[in-house]
């Protein structure tokens, strides 16, 4: 997974783009066009939709459409519908192509070099007749929503398809998220990586004692998915009872990070704020004791705006 707004290139077993897989497909003379769009018609005033297109330019064909996952789109939207224009066309066979055409974007230059390891060659600049034609005729096909205000003519719209992106705004789901994959990405550390030529950053049988108060060990314990465990509660329990310091696998601190994210059913804001809280100093104590690099996310901030 990836978390909202990551503009690091995830490539691989967890994304959609996987070198190893696309370099089997066939290298054929096809030219590709691709880009986002802000997409007006479906955009509302608190979410916008970014659209984006895989056009292929000797026939005009649409090979691939995916939305932004957490718009605006990152270089891993852009990997991901380039994967799917190869992999599994909506016109045509499955095939490398001999060039791709893309928008001269800071956004892309990351996976550039991964596209020319595939022998594809790739011309960044600010014409994709193609992939304008074809983003007009999809906002054009129905009226803009009220929201997302009035029609541009055709001179406006193919003025913004060229525009730099806007900076992303987070939301309230962003926080858990950015915990939960960090948490995940925390327990994979302690493992060696033969395909990334990494070793174990700790050891997976270690434990990790946390001081937590009885308050926090209840909270754990009565609000998320914890309260439902056989084992994992009444050990929290018996250590909140007996005052002890909470000492734990990684492997369960892990369970309990992804409990505190999610809840336990659907809590109300103020208990899913203070567990948010108490997830992100949790990951934030891991984080010095294992040692390893701490969450994106935590005492109510995130790292980048600190």
């Amino acid at each position: 997974m990836i978390w909202p707004g990551c503009e690091q290139l995830k490539l691989g077993k967890s994304s959609a783009f996987v070198k190893r897989d696309l370099r089997v497909l066939p290298l054929t003379e096809a030219e590709f066009e691709a880009d986002f769009f802000l997409d007006r018609k479906f955009s509302k005033k608190r979410r916008e939709v970014w659209k984006g297109l895989v056009i292929e330019r000797e026939s005009g064909a649409l090979l691939a459409m995916n939305d932004a996952e957490f718009p605006p789109p990152t270089v891993n939207d852009l990997a991901t519908i380039l994967a799917y224009a190869m992999y599994r066309p909506w016109y045509g066979d499955h095939q490398r192509p001999r060039v791709i055409h893309l928008r001269d974007r800071p956004q892309w230059q990351e996976l550039l070099p991964h596209l020319r390891q595939l022998e594809i060659e790739v011309v960044p600049g600010q014409q994709l007749p193609w992939f304008d034609e074809a983003a007009i005729e999809w906002l054009q096909d129905k009226p803009a929503r009220r929201t997302s205000g009035k029609r541009l003519p055709l001179g406006k719209l193919k003025e913004e398809f060229g525009n730099p992106f806007p900076a992303r705004k987070r939301t309230a789901a962003d926080a858990p998220l950015a915990l939960m994959l960090w948490t995940d990405e925390m327990f994979k550390a302690g493992y060696p990586s033969a395909r990334k030529g990494t070793e174990a950053a700790y050891d997976p049988m270690s434990t990790v004692a946390i001081a937590l108060t009885t308050e926090e060990l209840e909270a754990i314990t009565t609000q998320t998915r914890i309260a439902k465990t056989k084992k994992l509660r009444p050990r929290l329990e018996a250590i909140a009872a007996a005052g002890q310091v909470t000492d734990l696998p990684v492997s369960e601190w892990a369970n309990i990070m992804l409990a505190l994210c999610g809840g336990l059913g659907r809590p109300k804001p103020q208990i899913q704020k203070y567990l948010l809280l108490l997830a992100g100093r949790i990951a934030t104590k891991l984080a010095e004791a294992l040692p390893i690099e701490g969450p994106p996310w935590a005492n109510g901030c995130w790292r980048d705006e600190e």
